[in-house]
């Protein structure tokens, strides 16, 4: 089989960007000055809350890869001496994309991951040295867990996907609205543990959505 990097993104807002955010308008039926000022504060709160999901508006501050299913896990934070800031943070991802030849497998990466990454290599000024195959409707070189488990349709996130079908989740407290609050540790726990469930859920679906892997003996019974 030829190898593939599996990986995983954890966002945070960037508050740099925040600026651009347009001013919220109260309802036309507001007239009371206190209650208008509370209700644009809350909107300005929930654009903040929703600001790391819009590549816009948000940066990347983690990515977990694993170069094929044999290879150890390796998990990158902006800050870190290897990748200081999300600059270094994307040419990293970029060297192993390449290195995979454009092979990559995710949950919604079609959808989220790469035009992530793509966009914030735009705003920092990044050569993306391979450009990515971003259509739908493919398993090859683009393996995206969640399109093809739900056929390109409404589909359900990873963490639900896993507790549905058995695949054990590790950190099961944690979710991405707490990455902002997360330390270096618990974020860098966080991410292993993601990229772990999509490596987990890319087994579990060959031999049915995907072609079968001969070594890959299932871990899990299916419910």
């Amino acid at each position: 089989m030829q190898p593939i990097l599996f990986f995983d993104i954890e966002t945070a807002a960037n508050v740099d960007a925040l600026a651009f955010m347009p001013e919220p308008t109260a309802p036309a039926n507001y007239k009371d000055a206190e209650k208008i000022a509370q209700y644009v504060s809350e909107k300005k709160a929930e654009q903040a809350l929703q600001a790391p999901l819009d590549a816009d508006m948000g940066m990347v501050t983690a990515i977990a890869m694993q170069r094929g299913l044999e290879n150890a896990a390796e998990v990158y934070l902006a800050g870190d001496e290897e990748t200081p800031d999300e600059t270094a943070l994307l040419r990293c991802f970029w060297r192993s994309f390449v290195q995979m030849d454009g092979r990559a497998c995710g949950y919604n990466i079609l959808g989220f991951d790469l035009p992530y990454l793509l966009r914030r290599s735009f705003a920092l000024g990044i050569e993306v040295p391979l450009l990515p195959r971003l259509a739908k409707y493919q398993a090859e070189p683009i393996v995206d867990l969640m399109g093809i488990l739900y056929n390109w349709g409404n589909a359900r996130g990873l963490k639900w996907v896993c507790k549905r079908y058995g695949i054990p989740n590790a950190l099961p407290d944690l979710d991405g609205s707490k990455v902002a609050e997360m330390d270096r540790d618990t974020l860098r726990k966080y991410a292993g543990n993601d990229l772990t469930l999509v490596i987990e859920l890319y087994k579990r679906m060959c031999g049915v959505y995907l072609p079968a892997l001969e070594a890959f003996q299932p871990a899990f019974l299916p419910r």
